[in-house]
């Protein structure tokens, strides 16, 4: 795909589809639920399909499925799924799912594409082992994931690495366990299932880093989707990156766990503007932000969660800021569809940034002319993304490889993306 020079000003609003990790949640925990669970605004991409491939092999039962809507409802009592279960590039899934089947009789095998399979499951399983239950990896702690459920006791899980995927999973074994569960993490992650449970009618409690949910039935719930703050990112980045650029986005996740990015920006020079318009199930509303003069700045392990998939974003905004900044406490994007640490790296060398790869992140020289050329976004959706929004600030074309992979979670990027360009 040829991605061209752009203009300098952008005037535009943008609507971005459904939040991934929200849609994920309320696919899986329609498991959990009693009555029919409604999903408005979903986002119905690759990885999420997979969930739904999940919950179906377990007795959910797809009663709508169309643009917009998604209405799920389980059938009795969950039951041993009749084969093997592929959540194809999906992380969340096999995590979340891992803790999901703990609670189902029987055995359940998931597996997942090349990429997938390369990624550390030994740090969902652990966790697991710790409740009680029976999981089990390859000896590289990879997948396939297999689990033996019905044995869950509770009890305490201690997280050697900040993951909310493995967090969520312990919480989601904790439903169906024979005794409360409590999972004490490192530093704060993404809070969406402990927001999700409570919202059903579940019992969970917060004290500083421990999470405690008690094992009991949820209520389903019919909520709107708000979307996707990592897919409304990529929009504002582009505005930042260039001053008097202006995007306009609508209806985003507002959630503080997830807004890091944003408040970067801001940190950064961007004029950063956030309206919450409503707080069902989570904090909604609006973003404005306005592309201004960008100076360096220092991202840290603890900025980290908050902003996890935005961090590649980051580097390239690093590229026009004054000054040389530092992006460190970032190693888990090593472990990503790609590892992303290099991979960004890879790209925008190749565009001409002043950029040192570092284990846990980079050091950025700004500011940096960034030119065309071919790049290869390594099957990652993200790294694709982010090859696009080079493209609105580099001299020449760049030839990208591999922008097909955007189906994984933003399927109508790119036609959203020519569209507002004005082609």
């Amino acid at each position: 795909m040829e991605l061209t020079v752009w203009p300098e000003r952008l005037d535009g609003r943008v609507t971005v589809p459904g939040d991934k990790s929200l849609t994920h949640r309320g696919i899986l925990m329609a498991a959990l639920a009693e009555g029919p669970m409604e999903l408005r605004g979903w986002l119905d991409a690759a990885d999420t399909r997979a969930s739904l491939r999940l919950a179906q092999a377990v007795g959910v039962r797809v009663e709508a499925v169309r643009p917009g809507f998604l209405q799920l409802v389980r059938q009795g009592a969950l039951h041993e799924p009749n084969g093997p279960i592929d959540c194809g590039n999906s992380g969340t899934t096999m995590r979340l799912g891992a803790g999901l089947v703990t609670g189902i009789e029987g055995l359940s095998l998931l597996t997942g594409d090349t990429s997938l399979s390369r990624r550390p499951m030994a740090r969902v399983a652990e966790p697991l082992r710790q409740l009680g239950a029976t999981v089990l990896t390859r000896r590289s702690g990879t997948a396939p994931v297999v689990v033996w459920g019905g044995s869950t006791k509770g009890g305490r899980a201690e997280l050697e690495v900040a993951s909310a995927q493995v967090k969520s999973a312990c919480l989601l074994a904790g439903i169906r366990a024979e005794g409360p569960v409590t999972v004490r993490e490192p530093r704060p992650t993404r809070d969406h299932t402990e927001r999700m449970i409570r919202a059903m009618g579940g019992e969970i409690t917060v004290d500083g880093g421990a999470v405690t949910v008690f094992p009991g039935p949820l209520e389903a719930i019919s909520f709107a989707v708000p979307g996707d703050p990592s897919s409304a990112a990529f929009w504002a980045a582009m505005a930042a990156l260039r001053p008097g650029r202006q995007i306009v986005l609508e209806n985003v996740l507002l959630n503080p766990r997830r807004t890091g990015f944003f408040r970067l920006l801001a940190k950064a020079g961007a004029d950063v503007t956030m309206i919450e318009q409503g707080d069902i199930p989570e904090p909604w509303g609006q973003i404005v932000v306005t592309g201004g003069p960008l100076k360096a700045f220092q991202l840290g392990a603890d900025d980290i969660p908050a902003m996890v998939d935005e961090v590649p974003l980051a580097a390239l905004i690093a590229t026009q800021a004054e000054g040389t900044s530092e992006i460190s406490g970032a190693d888990e994007l090593r472990v990503k569809e790609s590892d992303r640490i290099q991979v960004t790296y890879t790209i925008l060398r190749a565009l001409g940034a002043r950029i040192e790869e570092r284990s846990d992140g980079w050091s950025i020289d700004g500011i940096s002319p960034l030119r065309g050329g071919p790049v290869d976004a390594r099957g990652d959706h993200r790294m694709a993304m982010l090859t696009a929004v080079a493209s609105t600030v580099a001299e020449g074309s760049i030839d990208l490889k591999g922008e097909e992979s955007v189906a994984i979670s933003y399927p109508d990027f790119f036609k959203e993306f020519l569209t507002l360009k004005g082609e």
